[in-house]
């Protein structure tokens, strides 16, 4: 009886995982942009890109934005609109400057936007000031 109660908890402890852990961003690979647009995309926004990676099928980027504040930003791999955003400000609060980051109209314009066709997620860009 006692083997039984552990390996239940041990089940139900296993599958309750399984079902909190999800991805971010659930674009399909296929549709993904190379990330050498992002790369220039985030230069041509004045930052400092030290890294971009995979992380929760997003791209993350760490570096530094035109005022040397550090930012860490997740992106949609396919549409490059941004998901999060934090930033350490290093004495200046202006946060005008972010405000039409991974905006589709300004990309558009400028020429970096690609349209994928695939629906636009329903979950909003969250961002984090420090």
């Amino acid at each position: 009886m006692k083997n039984k109660f552990i390996s239940v908890f041990i089940t139900s402890f296993l599958m309750s995982g399984t079902a909190l852990a999800s991805d971010d961003c659930t674009d399909p690979v296929a549709d993904w942009q190379p990330k050498e647009r992002l790369r220039q995309m985030m230069i041509d926004n004045g930052w400092d890109v030290k890294r971009i990676k995979v992380d929760d099928g997003c791209y993350e980027i760490k570096g530094r934005d035109r005022n040397g504040h550090r930012v860490e930003a997740k992106f949609s791999p396919a549409t490059l609109e941004i998901r999060d955003l934090e930033i350490e400000f290093d004495g200046s609060g202006d946060t005008s400057g972010y405000l039409g980051l991974g905006n589709k109209n300004s990309l558009e314009k400028s020429g970096d936007y690609m349209d994928s066709g695939s629906k636009t997620s329903k979950n909003k860009p969250k961002a984090t000031i420090e």
